[in-house]
Order: structure tokens, then sequence, then C-alpha cells
């Protein structure tokens, strides 16, 4: 309210705020001043996360996957989230949630993964594989990474999101308070409480600064050659910047009309661009390989997801599989809060069924098309993707010289740009109202975070990825102090589903699921209101 209008504290968590931007701040700044320290931290991280506790994440994986499909099954599944019709368009709410679950990597990695693939040769069975089999387990492997059981590793924060603000009716959108219900309100809104939130800052932050800089510098390059100018780092800060203003426009003017215009209007784009490239490409090779990759998955997901290469020790699936495992994990929690507020109307099936089939499916089209294409390029000798990697070529150039073998070259390369471009945007709006929901305090129950501090986490969330491109500061390290989250991540969502199960049993388990699906509980004001009591597990 206006008359709190110099009273910051009454209205944002300000320490909090504060403190996590001074952390981030100085991990950075720290990583800068002292790369070969940060580089030797970085390695010692990465190692204990994927092969210390690799098996760990793979079981963990597995059984957040089982959990969401058994869940469908249930009559829990059929608990709608709030009154009346979804307050999206299916296709609005499917594409806000694609473009904030998978970010900008999407475009970076898919003109690029497989060629990593294909250099690793990947065995099957334990057998070692020629080389038709390593274009086809490439494939694979591509969309297994970014498919079903990513999805699912995001799909798991959603649910007690949702619960929390539709069921129990909670207007704090906080990572924090999703504890209150295991560990008492008290808990969760006190030190433990400000802990949690500091660590779901810290990983948003350093997700999307990672994806931002990639994106960056992918963008910048595009558009160098598309107008014929050299690359430099102040066309990246151009172009970041350019990118800071259109999706903080988007951000002001709300998710109704900023975000979801920008994700309908790149649904569009996107199917575009892929079409072109599947009919103006070998259609029939592409379609075939497609289906060859599903095929491989439909019998060797659960020896993908599993597999731990004992023997060998090739660290493949550790540096693969189980990097992605941790990383996906670490994006889930800003994902989890965007995607529940986008989602009144919607029942836990919907949210989950989504996520899964149709979140996947785009991502089956997206690195099916792109790879097999690319796939063609070296078997009838036009373009090498994996020698140009194995080379050392930046993996930025490889989507333009992919793009310029197409007829039309200079469209595609715009179109691709222009996907790009709002891939960024709106990866960096979820991002930015989940961090602003997550400092504010009381926001209503159709209320966004207020336009001032939106704007202030978008110039946060480009100004480090832009400080980072000029201290020339190593990604990788960098990125492997943000995945460093993910094993707290893991003891916070247990802790989270224990109380979050526990309270679905107790308002929902006496329920049939006709009376669930009938949806009268959602009549009563007071239901799911009661208060959390204080004799919740100690610590």
């Amino acid at each position: 309210m206006e008359k709190k209008k110099g009273k910051l504290t009454e209205r944002y968590e300000v320490v909090l705020m504060t403190v996590s931007l001074l952390i981030i701040g100085g991990v950075v700044t720290f990583l800068t001043l002292y790369p070969e320290q940060g580089n030797a931290i970085a390695s010692s991280i990465l190692y204990m996360l994927t092969r210390t506790f690799g098996s760990t994440m793979q079981i963990i994986t597995v059984i957040i996957t089982v959990f969401l499909i058994a869940l469908c099954f249930t009559k829990y599944g059929d608990i709608k989230l709030g009154k009346g019709k979804p307050q999206y368009k299916t296709m609005s709410w499917v594409a806000m949630m694609f473009f904030c679950g998978q970010g900008s990597g999407t475009v970076y990695w898919a003109f690029t993964e497989w060629g990593y693939h294909f250099n690793a040769a990947p065995q099957l069975n334990g057998v070692e594989v020629s080389e038709p089999m390593a274009y086809e387990l490439a494939l694979a492997y591509s969309i297994y990474d970014w498919g079903p059981i990513p999805w699912a590793l995001l799909c798991i924060f959603v649910l007690p999101f949702a619960f929390h603000y539709y069921i129990k009716k909670d207007d704090e959108l906080k990572f924090s308070l999703l504890t209150k219900y295991a560990v008492g309100e008290k808990r969760a809104k006190g030190v433990f409480g400000k802990v949690v939130d500091f660590i779901f800052i810290f990983s948003a932050v350093g997700s999307i600064c990672i994806t931002a800089g990639a994106a960056g510098s992918t963008i910048a390059i595009v558009f160098a050659d598309l107008i014929g100018i050299e690359y430099s780092f102040g066309l990246t800060f151009a172009v970041l910047l350019g990118v800071a203003i259109l999706y903080s426009a988007s951000s002001l003017l709300g998710i109704e009309k900023g975000m979801r215009r920008i994700s309908d209007w790149n649904i569009y784009f996107c199917l575009t661009l892929l079409a072109l490239i599947l009919f103006m490409g070998p259609t029939q090779f592409i379609i075939d390989s497609m289906v060859n990759a599903m095929g491989i998955l439909s019998t060797e997901v659960v020896r993908m997801t599993l597999w731990t290469d004992p023997v060998a020790v090739t660290g493949y699936p550790q540096d693969w599989t189980v990097f992605y495992f941790v990383y996906w994990f670490v994006f889930g929690p800003f994902t989890g809060l965007f995607v529940a507020k986008i989602s009144k109307g919607r029942t836990l099936r919907e949210i989950i069924l989504n996520m899964l089939i149709t979140g996947s499916a785009g991502m089956v089209m997206f690195f099916g098309i792109v790879t097999a294409y690319q796939q063609n390029l070296r078997i009838t000798g036009i373009l090498d993707i994996p020698g140009m990697l194995a080379s050392g070529q930046s993996a930025e150039t490889i989507a333009l010289d992919t793009l310029r073998t197409l007829p039309m070259s200079s469209i595609m390369i715009v179109l691709y740009l222009t996907v790009t471009i709002l891939f960024l945007a709106t990866t960096l709006d979820a991002t930015s109202f989940a961090l602003s929901s997550t400092v504010s305090k009381n926001l209503g129950s159709n209320e966004e975070p207020k336009k001032g501090l939106k704007l202030v986490w978008c110039l946060v969330l480009i100004s480090i990825p832009v400080a980072i491109t000029y201290a020339g500061t190593n990604i990788n390290t960098i990125k492997a102090f943000v995945i460093a989250t993910g094993m707290p991540l893991v003891i916070i969502i247990g802790i989270i589903y224990y109380g979050f199960l526990k309270e679905m049993k107790k308002d929902f388990g006496h329920m049939t699921k006709e009376e669930i699906q009938k949806g009268d509980f959602l009549e009563d004001a007071d239901f799911g209101k009661e208060v959390v009591a204080e004799e919740a597990i100690e610590g």
C-alpha cells in the first residue's frame, strides 16, 4: 500500500535479497580473480556430485519419475487447483511451461549435443558400437537428455508449489514455506527458511546466468555474421542489453500480456523453423532417424538411466547422464514456482502429463529434426559436426554453419535468431517473476510482484553474465558451483514432500475419486486452511 512506501522491509525480504546478491557477487569475483583455484574447487565439486553421489542421484531420479507416473493413476491426480476454467488456454499454458522449463539452452544444444555423444560413442549393452550405431545412439541420447526424465525432475517441484498456493490458499510463493508442513511455520519463516530461500535464489540466478551467457554469445555471433561485422564483447553486451529491454518490457506487462504472448509467438516461430528444416532437408531420413531413436529409447531407457559403467569406467554416464540429472534438478525450483502460478484451473494429472508428454514431444521434435539433418550432412560429406567439436571449434558457430547449408539460408538464420532471442527473453521473464515472488511479502492471490522489483531482477540477471563474459571467467567453473546446490536441494525436496504428502492425505485421503472430481471442496473457503502444527519433525 502507498502508506508503506518507505518501509521496504514490510514489503520485501531486503536482507535475504541483499545477502544473496552479495554472496553471488563474491563467488563470481573470486572465480574471476583466482581462476586456477576456482577450477580446482569446481573440478572437485563436479567429481563428488557425479561420481561419489552419481548412483544416488540416478536412484532418486527413478523414484521421482515412477512416483509422478503412479500419482496420475490415483485419485489425487484429480485434485483441481482453484475454481473455474483454466486461467490460460492450453496452448498458451504449454508454451509458457515449455519456454520456462527448457530455456534458451535448447537452441544451443540442439545443434551440438549429438556431436559430443558421437565422439564418445557410448556402448550399448557393454559392446563396442559401429559407426552407424554411434549415429543412432547419439540421437537417442540427445533426446533422452532433454526428454521425459528431465521434465520429471522439473515437475517434482511444481506439485507442492501448486498445492501450497491453490489448496492451502497461501499467497506467499516462497520455496521456504513449502517446508512448513514438515518443519512447522516458525522454522520455515526463521533461519532455516532463509537458508532454503537463499539456495533457491542462488540456483535460479546461477542457472539463468549460465544460460544467458551461452545464448548471448550465440546471438551476437549469428547477428554479426548476418550483418557482416566482426564479433566482439561489445556486441555481446549490446545483444544482452537488447534482450534485457525486451524481457523487461514483457515482465512489466505481466504474464498475461507479456510472457503469454511472446511464448505463443515463439511456438509458431519454432514450428516454422523445424518444418522448414524437415521439408527442405532429407525428410525421409529425418523421420526414419527419429522413429529409430524412439525405438532405442523404448527398449534402453532403464539401462540408460541406471548405467554407471563400473568396469570400463569411461566416465560417460557420470559426465552426461548424472550431470544432466543434477542440472535439471537445480533448474527445478524456479520452474516449479512459475508453472504452479500459471496452472490455476488445472489438475495435478494435467500438470504431470503435459510436462512429461507434451514438453518431451517438443524436445523430440527439436532435437530429432536438427540432429538428423546434421547427421545427414556428415554422412554426405557436407558438414562434420563431431569433427568440428573435436578440433575445438566454438559451439556457438555450429548452428550458423548448419543453417548456411539450407536453401534460403539468410531467412533461416533470421528465424533462428528470432527463436533464440525469444527463448532467452521468456526464460528470463519467468525467472525474474520467480525471484521477485521469493523476496516479496504478502502477495495477493491474483497479484504479481511489483514491476520495479521485477525490473531490478531483470538487470541483475543480465549484469552477471555480462561481467562473466567481460572478465573471461570460465563458464564451466561457474556451472560447477551452481550445480553444487543440487545436493542440498535433494534434502530440501525430501523435507517438502514429507509434509506435502502428509497434508494431501489429510485433506483428500477420506474423499472418494468421485468426490475429488466433483470439486465441492473448492467451494469451501476454509478448506485446506488448517493451522500447521508445530510438532513437525525436529530440525
